[in-house]
């Protein structure tokens, strides 16, 4: 009666460890399934917030970089389309004798420098041809012996019916006395408003008998267009 009493609570005991290891087993695997969602559920908000952060700073990087490029390539773009800026320098023609008209003298000249078609020569005088405002400059380099030597630019109106020609810019030097070889430069230069079909001429008045050096970096007369 004894023995198998104690059978069976040894029988009983092992089934009751059999069953306490199972939902041991269970409640484990239950707790570390649960500890995963938890991790999961942690990280997966980080996770997203820090991709969804660089792939908006990726996404603005490449916008910048998009907006850059399209900038410069507009800016080209302008900059090829843009006119170039017109301007034309005459020097001295040493082929030609200076044209004396009565009480004036007036320089031969022959295109140095050129650029774009808003300004022209024709025979002694620049020509414009478009409306706007140019910088007019002109240089002498006088070797008369005399008190007071110059030049003026004057301007043509493209009015044909007006013959009588407008003083834009006056240069005056007194040349030096008691020299054999005086020399004295005379240069003078300012912003004027010109509409097509003007003419500019340089002359120097009242000195029909002025000598002046006819060398390039000496005497020249010139217009660069502004706008």
């Amino acid at each position: 009666m004894l023995y198998s009493a104690l059978l069976s609570l040894t029988a009983f005991m092992f089934c009751l460890s059999l069953f306490l290891v199972h939902r041991a087993s269970v409640l484990e695997n239950d707790f570390h399934k649960l500890q995963g969602d938890i991790i999961l559920q942690l990280n997966q908000p980080r996770s997203e917030g820090v991709n969804g952060k660089m792939a908006k700073m990726s996404k603005t990087r490449e916008d910048l970089s998009s907006l850059n490029i399209s900038s410069s390539r507009v800016k080209r773009e302008q900059g090829s389309c843009r006119a170039p800026t017109s301007f034309l320098q005459l020097t001295a023609n040493t082929n030609k004798q200076p044209d004396m008209r009565g009480n004036i003298a007036v320089i031969p000249w022959t295109v140095s420098l050129q650029q774009g078609n808003a300004i022209s020569q024709k025979e002694n005088r620049i020509v414009v041809q478009e409306d706007g405002y140019y910088l007019v400059f002109g240089q002498v380099l006088f070797k008369t012996p005399s008190t007071v030597m110059g030049h003026i630019i004057r301007r043509w109106g493209s009015n044909r019916t007006d013959t009588t020609p407008t003083d834009l810019l006056r240069c005056l030097q007194e040349m030096p006395d008691g020299n054999e070889t005086p020399e004295n430069t005379c240069y003078t230069a300012g912003l004027v408003q010109l509409h097509q079909d003007d003419e500019l001429e340089l002359v120097i008045p009242y000195k029909t008998q002025a000598n002046f050096s006819m060398d390039a970096e000496s005497t020249f007369f010139g217009v660069i267009q502004l706008n």
